[in-house]
């Protein structure tokens, strides 16, 4: 058994790993969601930290490609081992896989890392107003409870929050209104809890946060028509492209749209960029969304 907490604080503690073979890791800390289960961002950066300890020094993390394959259970250990898949002149990937129990398959990742190029730029532009500063906004804390109380019928979504994570939601009043949501949110997120000073640590709890309301708009703009009835949720696939390094502890802005759903699966699509408007990093997240009753 090992300690689990939804209030834990510190991101370090929650990714934090201990050697336990060649090439072969154990979690310390478990971090569970509403519905009983390890919180999929915390799967996302132990595998990401896993990934990314043996990588050759000036070799930045690029990629996650991810399979949430059997739910995990906070209360249990996971182990996680990693192999090379490219060792080249340019990348390093790395291949995780983790279990728990008795060898029940609890994710499969592939991580890319790579030395920086002299190469062409460009990236999408920042959907944030000019002028828009996340300290200026309110948190879950803050939103009229009026605007919310539904929430709960989306799966694991509500008013909880992690304070491991700073959240910040521009135009509440709009984005919660059940004849606004159409396929598109946005909002603020950083760590809450200044980092040390390595990409590494940084590209693991970006990691972490990607899953943070990344899938909620697939699953807002159906709130108005579910009536009575629940969606149940899980995450199914998640995927993260690092464009440029990212500090995960320094605000990030998120636009995350979902282009369609059917069929029982809903895909979200997300665009980070910092303060000053830079295309940080892209994100996917494909969810089983169903109704429950």
């Amino acid at each position: 058994m090992i300690s689990t907490s939804w209030n834990q604080l510190d991101i370090g503690d929650l990714l934090a790993l201990e050697p336990a073979g060649t090439g072969r890791w154990r979690t310390r800390h478990g971090d569970s969601n509403l519905n009983g289960r390890s919180y999929g961002g915390q799967l996302l950066g132990q595998a990401m930290a896993a990934a990314l300890q043996d990588v050759p020094p000036g070799r930045e993390a690029t990629m996650m490609q991810f399979l949430f394959l059997q739910g995990a259970m906070p209360q249990e250990t996971v182990e996680l081992q990693v192999t090379t898949l490219q060792e080249g002149k340019r990348f390093s990937s790395r291949h995780v896989r983790a279990w728990q129990g008795n060898g029940r398959t609890v994710l499969d990742a592939q991580v890319t890392c790579a030395a920086a190029l002299d190469a062409p730029r460009h990236g999408e532009a920042s959907t944030a107003p000019d002028g828009e500063h996340p300290e200026d906004l309110p948190g879950l804390d803050d939103v009229d409870p009026a605007l919310v109380h539904n929430l709960h019928r989306l799966g694991g979504y509500s008013r909880d929050r992690k304070p491991s994570i700073e959240f910040r939601i521009p135009e509440p009043r709009r984005q919660f209104a059940p004849e606004s949501m159409g396929g598109r949110f946005r909002f603020w997120m950083r760590a809450s809890q200044p980092l040390p000073a390595d990409a590494r640590v940084h590209a693991a709890v970006f990691a972490y946060l990607s899953d943070w309301w990344l899938n909620f708009s697939s699953l807002g703009l159906h709130l108005r028509d579910l009536g009575e009835r629940k969606l149940y949720i899980a995450s199914l696939n998640h995927a993260v492209w690092l464009h440029r390094p990212v500090r995960a502890d320094h605000w990030l802005h998120v636009c995350s749209t979902s282009p369609g759903s059917a069929g029982g699966r809903g895909l979200s699509i997300g665009s980070v960029h910092d303060l000053e408007g830079r295309h940080l990093a892209s994100l996917t997240q494909e969810c089983l969304m169903a109704y429950a009753d």
